[in-house]
């Protein structure tokens, strides 16, 4: 999609939030080298001519040369929106918070090509709409200005009064990546997460977790060969809390590592494998580094603790519960696959269709490849 710069639509940003749960100022920090403010002005530059930010303490912006104003009704993600919805000096504005750490302009610029005729254009994710990462016209004002007098500044409240375009999943299939383009940080847990993934996880790799005897296993034999089928490098590590042993006695390579060798690796001209003694289990970090950076992908399974993107295998015979939603809320989940419909917010794909699992992997780690 070629992305042409938009004069009736600004980018606005809103900077105000007091960022309480977060314990410092979300839009200055660092991620990938930038500040979360500044990855989202730089993927508004390609998709509008003007760009403004929306809070208070303008100074902080200042190195960034954007006019930045004060909200007119403070206190509220309304205010700001109804503050750079009058500033802009535009008839549509598309708004987005600061902590949006993976902006994608293809995204925006697609909304923002459904504007005509509509007041609103919001996103209908997995987790529900997504109001602050919308289209806004200033058809939108009056009712925004009442609800702002009453006190009620819950955005969506006002939808059923103007037009109101919705984007449905599907619309936006071919661009989105899933447990990425419309995540945001609110607390110090999710923004290591994301880090992590920004900066540390340089090999891409995504951990399948179940509980015992859901046939996580199987679902990644099948996986894995159709990877492979389309041409992936993958690795896998299995993940054993026990004692294991993969060498026989009475093998060279058993009385070696039985003689005290500490590292023991035995090598053909088809393939190598290698034991080697350890005190402490590595992390995974410390394995994929070591031995997996000539991978597309590596597979984990296991690892339920690490901070790997997950996708959790779950089967209803088996368990009614998930390890990674109920009681725990993992934010590193990705995706579950399951064998009956789930209302998550996270995709469900078919447990008995490894292929669509594979493609869910491909679009999501491997598109950039």
């Amino acid at each position: 999609m070629d992305i042409r710069p938009l004069s009736d639509v600004a980018g606005v940003i809103l900077v105000g939030g007091r960022s309480r749960r977060m314990g410092r100022d979300k839009a200055l920090i660092p991620l990938g080298g930038k500040p979360l403010v500044e990855r989202v002005i730089d993927a508004f530059r390609p998709v509008f001519t003007r760009t403004l930010l929306v809070g208070d303490r303008g100074e902080r912006f200042a190195c960034y040369g954007l006019p930045v104003f004060p909200d007119i009704h403070p206190g509220s993600a309304l205010g700001g929106l109804y503050t750079g919805l009058v500033r802009s000096g535009t008839p549509y504005v598309f708004v987005s918070a600061c902590d949006v750490p993976w902006p994608d302009p293809q995204v925006v610029a697609r909304l923002c090509s459904l504007r005509e005729g509509f007041d609103v254009v919001v996103p209908r994710t997995v987790g529900g709409i997504d109001p602050l990462f919308a289209v806004y016209g200033t058809g939108c004002l009056p009712a925004m200005e009442r609800m702002l007098r009453e006190g009620n500044y819950r955005i969506y409240d006002f939808y059923p009064e103007v037009r109101t375009r919705y984007v449905e999943q599907t619309e936006l299939a071919d661009l989105v990546t899933p447990g990425r383009t419309f995540v945001n940080v609110n607390t110090p847990e999710e923004f290591e997460t994301i880090r992590y993934r920004e900066e540390v996880m340089a090999i891409k790799a995504l951990s399948f977790v179940a509980k015992s005897g859901t046939g996580k296993t199987t679902l990644l034999e099948k996986v894995i060969a159709e990877l492979k089928g389309r041409g992936h490098r993958v690795g896998v590590i299995k993940h054993d809390a026990h004692r294991f042993d993969i060498d026989h006695p009475g093998k060279d390579s058993h009385r070696l590592t039985a003689a005290g060798a500490d590292t023991m690796l035995i090598a053909s001209p088809e393939k190598l494998a290698m034991v080697k003694k350890h005190e402490a289990a590595p992390s995974v970090d410390e394995l994929l580094e070591t031995y997996f950076g000539d991978m597309d992908i590596v597979l984990t399974e296991g690892f339920k603790k690490s901070g790997l993107p997950k996708i959790e295998v779950h089967r209803k015979e088996r368990s009614t519960t998930l390890l990674c939603r109920g009681e725990e809320n993992d934010p590193t989940l990705v995706a579950v696959v399951s064998d009956e419909s789930l209302e998550l917010d996270v995709p469900v794909l078919d447990l008995n269709d490894p292929a669509q699992v594979a493609d869910f992997v491909e679009r999501t780690f491997l598109s950039g490849k």
